[in-house]
């Protein structure tokens, strides 16, 4: 039996709340909060996924 390399992609949505005077300043403090935030704590704003696709599929060297 092999061992093999996955890439899978998703589209998913994420859904949080910050706070900002305008919209510019929301779009700015969504980057950055998301920019922050650890892998880990990226499940927890976790709303949807819509797809999940396989990209790529490689076998592992040495095998």
């Amino acid at each position: 039996m092999r061992t093999w390399a996955i890439e899978l992609f998703q589209t998913a949505t994420y859904r949080f709340e910050v706070k900002a005077e305008n919209e510019q300043d929301a779009q700015d403090a969504a980057y950055e909060f998301w920019s922050e935030l650890s892998a880990a704590d990226e499940s927890q704003y976790l709303d949807d996924v819509y797809d999940s696709i396989v990209d790529k599929v490689n076998p592992k060297d040495g095998e």
